[in-house]
């Protein structure tokens, strides 16, 4: 063999060596332990956003108007007329609003002659016990003519689902090291044991779509300005060329839809509020959230993005819905300009344009996408045993979801994760990455409430956290309802399974407030009616509101129906006990 033969053969034997090496390289599935370290480091945008609200403070909008902000997730609003004091919005929490009033009286001692609800939220209608200073001389109090309806529907359909995700949209049990804020406020003072809610119904109805008035000796025009919600109203006082615009604006972008839960917002009508608020060129624009906005060039300015804003989302939406376009793939084409995206208040730390834009596919087309394979798609947990059968089983997949995570691919990692978690319920390596890309991706978030549901998330599935609505908050709500939006959650909460084959018939005369209610049982459904006297039952009750509520809040196992004040039941206890025992008393299953 001659020299160039020689080191032809050598130059083959280092090649297949070489190539042999890397095959033994690339066929290593990385473990656990080769994962890399990702610094968990809040995202700097949605950190400064917190100076919006960080601090408490009463700040002076004008001579006569004065906001609360920094105190509660949402702002307290107070007007100052001949006469007396107009609140607009009162917090969620009882103890916030009496430390705002409490600053509010070093400002004036006038006494309060009205309260305006702006919507049904609980951030603006849960404290107004705070405000109430003379329980047996109640001010008027404003709302919607829907907003009794809206509040009977919010906690009457799913809500123990809106609980849960309320919890973790507003970060209400995240850590101080990784919670920044709540999108529109420095933080929701609700759902812990501390902070309290309370209701008070409106006796003050707007029924017109604009009413001028005269509120405590001051003119006023009270506005249906639908946007955020449907039962929106906006209070416009033309001698302070001021506008309290509720939750049609604040320094962020709009929750077109809200993660939370809810039937999307519809953008036309939001941004048709706003441009009724342009036309009347306030040089006051003083918001439920978030800082006031001062002169009239400048409101006119923020007034007009917004309102673009919105219209642009939705126009672009619907223009790419025509084309066939999933949801998925509407969200990838509608894009803002930067002369919006950019704009202060057009910033995503509340709403987003993704969520936007689904929102709005939802609105006009409803759950499905038009792909038939979404028709009668294989549910999450078929679909994961498939892929992961088709990978080569959980350690493949689980290698894949290490890579993705090496490689930065973030949500790939948890996908993949979450898929070995639905097969492996124990896997103690997929729970632990699982946590870690929730957590790393709610921290990289400008989005608050994404950010806050990511790492709420984490906490569940880490097991530090299980969310539940606690006695405590179930007797509040049970309380701020009324019979009639009991018993209509009751029935929602029927376990056909248990009870199907039965049909009762259980009368309840509610003797204070002279009104009859009937729940029967029939074809696997519990049917409230409160349009009939039957003839024939099985039970009958007769019990004050207060008495039927006592029941409910006790969840009747621990209450002796015979040392009930106020409720006499007519019929066997037993049978009364078993007919309850019917319904779900846990509002977390």
């Amino acid at each position: 063999m001659n020299t160039v033969e020689f080191l032809f053969v050598l130059l083959v034997c280092a090649l297949a060596a070489f190539v042999g090496y890397q095959v033994q390289l690339s066929s290593k599935k990385p473990e656990l332990s080769t994962r890399v370290i990702r610094d968990m480091v809040a995202e700097k945008e949605l950190v400064e956003h917190s100076k919006e609200f960080q601090k408490k403070e009463i700040r002076k909008v004008s001579d006569n108007i004065y906001m609360g902000i920094g105190y509660a997730l949402g702002n307290a609003i107070m007007v100052i007329a001949p006469d007396g004091l107009i609140i607009v919005d009162v917090t969620e929490s009882s103890m916030a609003a009496k430390e705002i009033l409490a600053e509010f009286r070093k400002i004036t001692q006038k006494p309060i002659k009205a309260i305006i609800y702006t919507h049904h939220h609980t951030d603006h209608i849960g404290g107004v016990g705070g405000f109430i200073e003379d329980p047996s001389n109640l001010p008027d109090i404003w709302a919607h003519e829907q907003l009794p309806l809206e509040i009977r529907k919010f906690h009457t359909t799913a809500y123990g689902a809106k609980f849960k995700r309320s919890m973790r949209q507003f970060g209400v049990f995240v850590t101080k090291d990784k919670f920044q804020n709540a999108g529109i406020g420095i933080q929701l003072n609700y759902g812990k044991a501390k902070d309290s809610m309370g209701f008070i119904l409106p006796n003050k109805l707007l029924e017109e779509m604009e009413l001028d008035t005269n509120i405590a000796g001051l003119d006023v025009r009270l506005m249906k300005i639908p946007g955020e919600t449907s039962d929106q109203i906006g209070l416009w006082v033309p001698s302070y060329k001021a506008f309290m615009c509720a939750d049609d604006i604040y320094r962020a972008f709009p929750n077109i839809y809200t993660i939370r839960g809810a039937p999307a917002r519809d953008p036309v009508a939001w941004y048709t509020s706003l441009q009724r608020m342009l036309d009347l060129k306030p040089e006051y624009l003083v918001p439920s959230h978030t800082q006031p906005i001062i002169g009239k060039e400048n409101v006119q300015k923020v007034l007009e993005m917004y309102r673009d804003g919105i219209q642009f989302v939705h126009d672009q939406a619907i223009r790419f819905i025509n084309k066939g376009y999933s949801p998925d793939d509407v969200v990838k084409h509608v894009i803002m300009p930067d002369k919006l995206r950019l704009h202060s208040h057009l910033r995503e730390f509340y709403g987003t344009v993704p969520w936007s834009v689904k929102g709005v596919f939802q609105l006009y087309l409803g759950w499905f996408s038009g792909d038939p394979v979404d028709l009668f798609p294989l549910s999450n947990s078929d679909k994961a045993s498939r892929i992961v059968a088709l990978a080569g089983g959980v350690s493949e997949v689980l290698s894949a979801a290490i890579k993705a995570w090496n490689d930065n691919d973030i949500q790939w990692a948890l996908e993949l994760a979450s898929y070995v978690l639905v097969v492996d319920d124990r896997n103690a390596e997929a729970r632990k990455l699982k946590v870690d890309c929730l957590t790393l991706l709610g921290m990289r978030n400008i989005n608050a409430i994404a950010s806050n549901y990511y790492i709420t998330s984490a906490l569940e599935t880490s097991g530090a956290l299980h969310l539940e609505i606690d006695d405590k908050h179930r007797a509040e709500i049970i309380q701020a309802l009324g019979a009639r939006e009991l018993f209509e959650l009751v029935t929602t909460m029927y376990k056909y399974e248990e009870c199907g084959g039965r049909s009762d018939v259980v009368v309840f005369e509610i003797i204070d407030k002279k009104e009859l209610y009937t729940i029967q049982l029939r074809n696997f459904v519990a049917i409230m009616r409160d349009d009939i006297r039957p003839e024939q039952y099985d039970l009958r009750v007769r019990a004050t509101e207060q008495a039927v509520k006592t029941m409910m809040a006790e969840r009747i196992v621990n209450v002796r129906l015979r040392d009930l004040k106020d409720f006499k039941l007519e019929g066997s206890e037993e049978k009364f006990r078993n007919f309850m025992a019917c319904f779900e008393s846990d509002w977390n299953k």
